[in-house]
């Protein structure tokens, strides 16, 4: 009886954890995480990230779009359908076409840390072997090795993973390790702003908006927004 008892009450809390977000709702949240990064690099490109309030906004955009990732790749036929392949082929390409103007954003002296598409990259391929049986230790192979040159390191990994597991898997245990990946993510950030994004999500889970997909927008929109940025902030300059 006690079994049973403990097995329907696992049951209720997954239930009450489990995240469904409708497609149109998902794509109202890619649109904040992108205005969220718009205003972040246009504050680096035109006043060296000097105003508070637009890197503050900025810091909602990583958290945002590393949710969307885990929520597409938790899904039950993701794996079965091989998006992984299909997104780290995306990601790998629009994350090369980045590299340039993102390198003069963050007046890097070398290639790394590579961008934020290159971040999801190495998520999504430890993510892959995970999930493939008998590949855990490749896993954290990528894991590790990826975090000396991405993005947000092993920071941004954490919580790509943390996201997942809670997507994937809903309970209290996964839940608590998500907060923590957020606890993380505000020391890297050195401001508590990554937390604004939760009430987005939240909020998500509630509504059903009906926006429609354009599909490889956000990717193409990534370069694309740097380049312009880039060629604005040095004719400005000139």
């Amino acid at each position: 009886m006690n079994k049973l008892s403990t097995s329907q009450t696992r049951e209720k809390v997954t239930h009450f954890l489990s995240i469904k977000i409708s497609s149109g709702t998902m794509e109202a949240v890619k649109w904040i995480g992108l205005l969220s990064m718009t205003i972040d690099h246009a504050n680096r490109f035109f006043f060296d990230a000097r105003i508070d309030a637009a890197y503050c906004i900025g810091r909602l955009a990583m958290p945002l779009f590393a949710f969307i990732f885990a929520y597409n790749l938790a899904q039950p036929n993701a794996f079965s359908r091989g998006l992984h392949a299909k997104l780290l082929i995306r990601l790998a390409i629009f994350g090369l076409i980045a590299t340039p103007a993102y390198i003069a954003m963050r007046h890097l002296q070398h290639l790394w840390p590579l961008n934020i598409m290159f971040l999801l990259g190495v998520a999504t391929a430890s993510l892959y072997f995970y999930e493939k049986g008998g590949s855990k230790p490749l896993a954290l192979f990528i894991f590790l090795l990826g975090g000396f040159f991405v993005e947000y390191d092993w920071v941004g990994l954490i919580f790509c993973f943390a996201s997942w597991f809670f997507c994937k898997k809903p309970s209290i245990l996964s839940l608590i390790g998500w907060l923590f990946a957020y606890l993380l993510l505000n020391h890297l950030n050195g401001n508590n702003w990554a937390l604004a994004s939760l009430p987005i999500i939240i909020l998500a889970t509630q509504v059903h908006l009906k926006l429609p997909r354009i599909p490889y927008f956000f990717y193409i929109f990534y370069p694309s927004h740097l380049i312009i940025l880039y060629f604005l902030s040095r004719s400005l300059a000139s």
